[in-house]
């Protein structure tokens, strides 16, 4: 027999004490009625009778008030009995779903009084037969599922004073922890002011109590598990990732159980190419915390909101009940698809109340690709407890790792890869692991119906090419240099311009928010800047150099996935993609900016006036983006000076001199190139006059040629390169031009 004082060895242990407790609570009410003064028409004492089923005796009348205070006393010694075991088991690290829930929702004496007997009419439904005779009613009426508690008799369980029975409809109020997780219900027509009716366990909750069952995670479908085959260690991914990832684990475990933690709750967003990577990883991690992972996808909350008629709070309430399962499970949700909770319709924008629904409830909440920015937001707004938000930008796989991803999984699907397979794999295909594991399935595949060797090389390479190619919803792509303000070649004038932009940006907090001017400016945090210019004078490179400087990402807008002839679908494009730059906080490059801000011709025809739309938006957006714009010209000329008018800087990128065209050259060969001594840098500045873009291109063209020869780059090469840019711009090229006069 377990000591008074030990935990629980299972659940049916701590439900013979809980029983026990019940039926002391059903003998106190029992002995506090008179005798008799229920009985039927037939003259049987049926509530007696039923008594002496639970007691086995009728006590005297002058017994009951002295049986009564003992009945108090003992039930007090009871309660804090199990108190100190409930306790030890905790402390044990024993599973008992009673006292989990109990943890998780805060329950009061009252509230798991009321769970009590309602459990106990789910046990053996002769207890809600007694508890439906205490309140009054006939002792042999039958419930057709004889377990509903009849809120009478559970007011006199739980003492019958006027206190009780207002404590009681506490308990059971709409907004009371018992209703608004749907731990119990009430049975059709309950009316609480007069406690006539009956209750009933949630029946999830009551398999759950009895440890018969968990509770099923869903909406309209079940939710699919987020698994890992690997350990978080074990991952292919940049180290910088897994320190980050091992850093929110430390700090969730040290505030765990805190009461002076600083949060209350914590969302993880993770953000990268790779979803399935970044499923993989978030499992894994929270695996380490002792807890598993539940993908809730945006579409599907999106068909469950479509599904109740669009009525809000009928999908709140089944997230709400989500929820509930959720934490009796131990499980995270892991947020997927948000795109498809922030509609442009503010009366369709479900994301903000999904998320603060999530928060209510949930320690723990995982996002993947979700509005960074705007989620953040949500979370320190959140008012009904703290919450802090931790975001981990997961970049596409370096050369080294892609190369460590090719051999783990070409082995594991039995593609052998040769070194120089290897190396073209890596450089020719920048792939995040999903599309490498996608692309070796697929040749594996396609090896079943060309099992000879030879092909095989050839079969990944198709593989490869289709999975590059397959439809993509992308609007930008991301400009990656290493390129840094020293090594660009400009005059002086729009270097200090330069300057001046990284210095504004780098300042902006200060200036903007501590020294008050966001109160005089209503979009003085954005910084919308215009490159002008010659091409291949360095626009691009100046774009690239000033998101390095500020350790920002680079995207460069493809206008032509933006644009689209059907009304509305541009502006969308546009509010995908800025809202998407405003999470991933990043520099955003509209290049020919011409084609955008071209001279307003006078609206002859709903084309022209859509079209004026269409740029009034996007000049909208550019006004109050938060981050950085850079929008590129040839033909300054060609744009409308309104528009003009709205850059904080316009930056003109003139035709190299002489002396610029020198630096150009010899920045143009990396240090390692094998140079020969006739490579004559003075005489090409002299005599080329092309743009940096074109001296660059030249450079690679020499090396090229000299490459294939197996020679250093020599004067020849150079000269053989430049006669080929010369074709490309339209320009006559004359060797003769390339040689010293004799009085140079």
């Amino acid at each position: 027999m377990d000591s008074p004082n030990a935990a629980y060895s299972d659940n049916s242990a701590f439900l013979q004490d809980l029983r026990a407790l019940g039926e002391s609570m059903i003998e106190r009410a029992l002995l506090a009625r008179q005798p008799g003064a229920d009985s039927a028409a037939d003259g049987d004492d049926k509530l007696d009778s039923l008594y002496r089923q639970a007691s086995g005796s009728q006590p005297s009348p002058s017994q009951l008030q002295q049986q009564i205070a003992q009945l108090d006393a003992a039930q007090e010694v009871q309660w804090q009995a199990m108190q100190t075991r409930i306790a030890a088991t905790v402390e044990a690290q024993v599973f008992i779903p009673w006292i989990h829930l109990a943890a998780l929702f805060k329950l009061s004496r009252q509230d798991q009084a009321c769970m009590l007997f309602g459990l106990l009419a789910e046990i053996e439904p002769r207890y809600g037969a007694i508890l439906r005779a205490l309140g009054g009613a006939a002792a042999g009426a039958s419930d057709p599922q004889g377990n509903w508690v009849d809120l009478s008799g559970l007011a006199a369980a739980l003492g019958g004073s006027v206190a009780a029975r207002l404590t009681l409809q506490q308990c059971l109020m709409a907004d009371a922890t018992l209703r608004y997780w749907e731990l119990i219900e009430l049975a059709p027509n309950t009316r609480l002011a007069g406690l006539e009716g009956s209750i009933q366990l949630s029946p999830a909750i009551a398999v759950y109590l009895l440890a018969k069952a968990a509770p099923q995670l869903r909406l309209a479908q079940p939710l699919e598990p987020v698994d890992s085959t690997l350990a978080m260690a074990d991952h292919l991914v940049d180290e910088q990732v897994l320190q980050q990832l091992s850093r929110f684990i430390d700090q969730c475990g040290l505030e765990s159980g805190n009461a002076g933690a600083k949060a209350s709750g914590y969302v993880l967003q993770l953000q990268g190419p790779d979803l399935a990577l970044e499923r993989s990883l978030c499992a894994a991690a929270f695996e380490q915390m002792q807890m598993r992972c539940v993908a809730l996808d945006g579409r599907e909350i999106w068909q469950a909101y479509l599904s109740s008629h669009k009525n809000r709070a009928t999908l709140l309430l089944r997230l709400r009940l989500l929820c509930r399962d959720a934490l009796l499970c131990n499980r995270v949700c892991v947020l997927l698809h948000c795109q498809w909770l922030g509609a442009q319709d503010a009366a369709d924008d479900l994301l903000e109340d999904v998320f603060h629904t999530l928060l209510e409830s949930q320690r723990y909440l995982a996002v993947l690709n979700g509005p960074a920015r705007r989620l953040s937001d949500l979370a320190y707004r959140y008012t009904r407890h703290d919450v802090a938000s931790v975001l981990i930008k997961i970049s596409v796989p370096d050369s080294r790792l892609r190369m460590r991803i090719w051999q783990r999984h070409g082995a594991a699907c039995g593609i052998v890869l040769t070194a120089a397979m290897l190396d073209k794999l890596v450089n020719n295909y920048l792939f995040t692991e999903e599309q490498i594991v996608m692309a070796i399935k697929d040749a594996a595949g396609r090896k079943i119906l060309n099992p000879d060797q030879a092909s095989a090389d050839a079969l990944l390479f198709d593989a490869c090419r289709e999975q590059s190619n397959r439809e993509q919803m992308m609007v930008a792509r991301e400009v990656k240099t290493p390129h840094r303000f020293s090594d660009i070649v400009l005059p002086d004038e729009t270097r200090q311009w330069l300057q001046e932009v990284l210095q504004y940006a780098q300042q902006r907090h200060q200036v903007i928010e501590n020294w008050g001017f966001d109160t005089k400016n209503q979009n003085s945090k954005n910084l919308c800047i215009l490159f002008y210019g010659p091409s291949g004078t360095g626009k691009t490179m100046a774009a690239s150099i000033i998101a390095n400087e500020l350790n920002l990402g680079l995207y460069k807008i493809d206008l032509a996935n933006i644009v689209s002839k059907y009304i509305g679908e541009t502006e969308k494009h546009l509010a995908q993609l800025f809202d998407q730059a405003e999470a991933m906080n990043i520099v955003l490059f509209f290049d020919e900016a011409e084609s955008l801000f071209s001279k307003r011709t006078e609206t002859k025809d709903a084309h022209d006036r859509y079209a004026n739309l269409q740029t009034g938006y996007l000049l909208q957006r550019i006004e109050t983006y938060p981050g950085i714009v850079i929008l590129s010209t040839n033909l300054l000329a060609n744009m409308d000076k309104a528009f003009t008018r709205r850059f904080k800087f316009m930056i003109e990128y003139p035709f190299p001199g002489g002396e610029q065209r020198l630096q150009l050259w010899r920045n143009a060969f990396p240090a390692a190139t094998p140079l020969a001594d006739d490579v004559d840098f003075a005489l090409l500045a002299k005599s080329a006059a092309l743009s940096g873009g074109s001296i660059n291109n030249i450079a690679v063209g020499a090396a090229f040629l000299a490459a294939a020869e197996q020679q250093a780059v020599a004067q020849r090469h150079v000269l053989k390169a430049t006669e080929r840019e010369y074709n490309k711009l339209g320009k006559v090229f004359s060797a003769g031009d390339f040689r010293w006069d004799d009085d140079e």
